[in-house]
C-alpha cells in the first residue's frame, strides 16, 4: 500500500513539474492593444490549439479553450469573470478529490499495521506453553517484537507518506493558483462586455439565478469541506482511543499470562523439590540399614577371626606340649631300658602315644 501511494504521488509530482515548465511558455494569446469583440474568440481558439500541437496539452490551454468555447457559443463575454472563478473552483475541487485514493491509503496503512499487531499477539499467545516457560518466553518475545514492529513500521510509513502528500498537494495548489492567474491575465479585459442595462429581463433573471446557484454551490462546498474535516477529526480521535484501549488490554493480558505461568512454575518447583527430598530420605535410610548390617557382619567376622586365632594358638601350644612329652618319653625309655621290664613299658608307652595321636587328630579335625 505504501509503495502504491508513493508511486501515485511521484507520478503526480512529476506531472506538476512538467506543467510548471510548460507554464513558462506563456502568454499564449498575442497581446492586443484594443478590446476585441466576442467573434474574435475563434481566432484565439486556433492560436491555443496551435500552441498545444507544438508544446503539448497544459492546464492553461485547457482552461483557455473552455472559456473561448463558452464565449463563442454565447457570443458574449459578459459572464467571463464568473466563469473563470467558477472554473477555478471546480478545478481545485477536482484536484482535491483526486487525493481520495491517497487519503484511503494513508488511513489503511496504520489499520493494516494494527491488524499485524493483533495477529502477532495472537500467534505469540498461541505459542505460550506454561510447561516450557523458557522456550515459550522466547517465542512470546519474538511474536510481540514482530507485532510491535508491524505497528511501528506502518505508522512510520504513513507519516512519511503523509508528508509527501502534503508537499505534492501544496505544489499542485500553487500550480492551480498560477494557472488561474495566467488565465485571468490572458482573458480578463480582452473581450468587450455589453452594458448590463442593455440586457433584457430574461438575461438579468438568468444571471441572478446563476449567481444564486453559484453562491449555493460555494456554501455547499464549504459545508462539505467542514463536514469532511469533522469526520476526519472524529476518525483520528476514535483511532487514538482504540489504540490506547488495545495497548491497555494487551498489557493486562500479558501481565495475567506471565503471572499464571510464574505461579505454575513455582508450584512445579515446590513439587519437584518435595519429591527429591523424599527420594533422598529413602535412599539415606536404606544406606544406613545397609551400613548397620555391614558393621554387624564385620564385628561377627572379627569375633570369628579372634576365636579361630585362639584355637590355632591352642593347637600350637598342644604341639609344643606333645614335643615335650615325646622328649620325656625318650628319656623314660632310655631309663626303662636300663631298668628292665622293658616290654611292658614299651607297650604302655605305645598306648600312651596312640592316645595322644588320637587326641591330636580330633583337635585338628575340629579346627
Amino acid at each position: 500500500m505504501f509503495f502504491i501511494g508513493f508511486a501515485i504521488l511521484l507520478v503526480k509530482y512529476l506531472a506538476i513539474l512538467a506543467q510548471r515548465q510548460l507554464l513558462l511558455k506563456s502568454p499564449i494569446l498575442p497581446p492586443n492593444p484594443k478590446v476585441l469583440s466576442a467573434s474574435h474568440a475563434d481566432s484565439d481558439l486556433e492560436v491555443v490549439q496551435q500552441h498545444e500541437k507544438q508544446h503539448g496539452v497544459t492546464l492553461l490551454t485547457e482552461r483557455l479553450k473552455t472559456h473561448l468555447h463558452s464565449i463563442r457559443r454565447s457570443n458574449s463575454a459578459n459572464n467571463l469573470d464568473t466563469e473563470i472563478r467558477s472554473r477555478a473552483e471546480d478545478t481545485a475541487a477536482k484536484a482535491d478529490a483526486d487525493y481520495g485514493l491517497i487519503r484511503l491509503i494513508l488511513w489503511s496503512i496504520p489499520m493494516i499495521g494494527f491488524l499485524g499487531t493483533v495477529i502477532g499477539i495472537t500467534a505469540a499467545l498461541d505459542n505460550l506453553d506454561l510447561n516450557a516457560i523458557d522456550e515459550s518466553s522466547k517465542k512470546l518475545s519474538e511474536g510481540l517484537a514482530l507485532a510491535f514492529d508491524t505497528t511501528g513500521l506502518a505508522i512510520a510509513l504513513a507519516v512519511f507518506l503523509f508528508f509527501i502528500q502534503f508537499v505534492v498537494h501544496r505544489e499542485e495548489t500553487n500550480l492551480l493558483a498560477e494557472t488561474d492567474r495566467l488565465t485571468e491575465v490572458e482573458l480578463c479585459g480582452r473581450f468587450e462586455q455589453n452594458d448590463p442595462q442593455k440586457d433584457n429581463d430574461s438575461t438579468v433573471t438568468i444571471r441572478r439565478m446563476l449567481e444564486v446557484v453559484i453562491d449555493y454551490l460555494e456554501q455547499a462546498t464549504t459545508k462539505q469541506t467542514s463536514a469532511w474535516e469533522q469526520c476526519i477529526a472524529v476518525a483520528n480521535k476514535k483511532y487514538a482511543q482504540l489504540t490506547e484501549q488495545s495497548a491497555e488490554t494487551l498489557k493486562i493480558s500479558l501481565a495475567s499470562a506471565l503471572s499464571e505461568s510464574m505461579e505454575h512454575h513455582a508450584k512445579s518447583l515446590v513439587k519437584a523439590e518435595s519429591e527429591l527430598l523424599s527420594k533422598a530420605n529413602k535412599t539415606t535410610i536404606q544406606f544406613n540399614e545397609a551400613f548397620s548390617k555391614s558393621a554387624a557382619s564385620i564385628l561377627a567376622l572379627r569375633e570369628e577371626t579372634a576365636r579361630q586365632t585362639e584355637t590355632v594358638r591352642a593347637i600350637l601350644g598342644t604341639n609344643s606340649q606333645l614335643l615335650q612329652m615325646e622328649e620325656r618319653l625318650r628319656e623314660n625309655l632310655s631309663t626303662l631300658a636300663n631298668v628292665g621290664n622293658f616290654e611292658e613299658t614299651v607297650n604302655s608307652l605305645a598306648a600312651a602315644i596312640h592316645l595322644l595321636n588320637s587326641n591330636r587328630r580330633g583337635e585338628l579335625r575340629a579346627v
